[in-house]
């Protein structure tokens, strides 16, 4: 593509981010306005929603996370609606709620950045805050035995206040008593052992292959390798553009997808069709639509990435650069799809 070209491309990339839905990765028309109605301060709009999804644990973690975002900066009110009258299943959905808008709360004090650029008073603020998260998801798991979501949440809990590997350890082996199949858990895990949170690149790959190895045809817990893949791109390109290295920067981006990285994706994104993803069908298309693509598989690609529609995952494309789920799909011709 010559320059003329490229420049087109990248007008029109920026001019269809403006189409898409950002921050609602899910298939769910009723979070839709759940969302938008905490966000007016109709907290009991959240309740219905979660008192729906008491036994769909995926479905549960997907809308209380969402609803957590939602409700930001209301977890006084939210801590008001456990009352003398409520039962457990109901004070359970409600300390869910707080603990994981809490975690919400601090995560946005914090920043998205690298710790190295956020300062030792937000770092202050950022402990405090997801430090109160810790009381309202035991007592939801006290209160509801049998639900893992609590225990998926207090994975990001244990992995922002940098817990020791032995009591993070511990909640991932709580969650997977109850859901040995949780997406959300697995993908916590991931994170958890990533060389950012304190892992290593060894640890997260030999957790995301053997995820892959070990799950049944269909499992969407095959996208656990495009989430390692991503995750190790990040962390080493930050790598060289820290130590100044421009041209390993460029030349990691653009010798990685090699025959042996293309051939493990495409065995992953076989292994990944017929997928019974459920809430997260979504992420996973856009986690593999995103491998496909990087990989030369435009065909593959261009298959996943319709079924996203204009509703882009955070994780891979904010790794990616500006616009980079749109660039995405202009390269796809995938444009008139979207809106």
């Amino acid at each position: 593509m010559g320059l003329f070209g490229r420049r087109k491309a990248r007008a029109e990339a920026a001019a269809l981010t403006s189409a898409l839905v950002l921050d609602r990765c899910w298939d769910d028309i009723a979070l839709d306005f759940g969302v938008d109605a905490v966000r007016e301060g109709h907290r009991k709009a959240a309740l219905a929603l979660l008192r729906e999804c008491r036994d769909d644990h995926e479905l549960r973690t997907q809308r209380v996370r969402a609803l957590a975002e939602a409700a930001s900066g209301q977890t006084a009110e939210i801590k008001e609606l456990v009352t003398e009258d409520s039962g457990p299943a109901e004070a359970a959905d409600v300390l869910l709620w707080l603990g994981s808008t809490l975690i919400a709360e601090a995560w946005q004090i914090r920043g998205g950045g690298w710790a190295r650029t956020v300062g030792d008073d937000r770092f202050t603020l950022f402990r405090s805050r997801l430090r109160e998260a810790r009381d309202p998801l035991m007592a939801a798991a006290r209160l509801a035995p049998a639900d893992a979501t609590p225990w998926v949440e207090l994975q990001r809990y244990a992995r922002g206040m940098r817990l020791d590997r032995a009591q993070r350890d511990m909640v991932w082996v709580e969650a997977m008593q109850r859901c040995p199949t949780s997406y959300p858990a697995h993908a916590g895990r991931l994170q958890t052992l990533a060389a950012k949170w304190g892992g290593s690149h060894d640890d997260m790959f030999g957790f995301a292959r053997d995820t892959v190895a070990k799950s049944p045809p269909g499992s969407p817990l095959v996208a656990m390798l495009p989430t390692a893949h991503a995750e190790y791109l990040l962390k080493e390109g930050d790598r060289f553009v820290a130590e100044g290295s421009a041209w390993s920067y460029v030349r990691l981006n653009a010798r990685y997808f090699g025959p042996t990285v293309r051939g493990e994706l495409i065995e992953a994104d076989d292994k990944s069709r017929g997928t019974r993803a459920g809430s997260y069908a979504m992420e996973i298309h856009n986690l593999f639509g995103w491998a496909m693509l990087e990989s030369g598989e435009d065909t593959r690609a261009r298959w996943h990435l319709a079924q996203v529609g204009n509703r882009p995952s955070t994780l891979p494309w904010a790794y990616n650069g500006e616009h980079a789920f749109a660039r995405a799909l202009v390269r796809l011709g995938l444009t008139g799809e979207q809106g």
